[in-house]
């Protein structure tokens, strides 16, 4: 008795497996095919960059990979729903990473003109001290 009802079970089981796989197989047909045509979330947010805005993306890229990421990809949600359309400049994105918590360090120089060339205040402070 104990065997029937196992081929049973076993057999209403293979069943419904089967109509699962068949309507699975109907729902995949009759779903749209959804092609994504645009760029990806970073090359987007970079073409609307300005100033220094490409600089800043790096540095945060480097130094806070996984968040600089999230943030990419929340603009460019703004970008594609139309929230967001004048382009980025790179002290407002270096303000939004702080703001953020995101102590995004950039290089900086500070240099000067002498005799029309433009010269970095810390080659001056190297020479005066060898």
């Amino acid at each position: 008795m104990s065997g029937d009802n196992f081929d049973d079970l076993a057999a209403i089981r293979l069943k419904k497996m089967q109509e699962l796989q068949r309507r699975m197989a109907v729902a995949q047909e009759k779903a749209p095919q959804v092609k994504e045509t645009g760029p990806d979330d970073t090359t987007l947010v970079r073409s609307k960059l300005i100033n220094r805005g490409n600089e800043v993306l790096d540095a945060a890229t480097i130094q806070y990979p996984q968040a600089a990421n999230a943030v990419v990809t929340q603009i460019a949600k703004l970008y594609r729903s139309g929230k967001l359309k004048e382009p980025i400049p790179g002290d407002e994105l270096l303000l939004l990473f702080q703001d953020l918590g995101m102590r995004v360090h950039l290089e900086t120089k500070i240099t000067y003109i002498k005799d029309g060339k433009r010269v970095a205040l810390s080659d001056k402070f190297k020479k005066g001290t060898s």
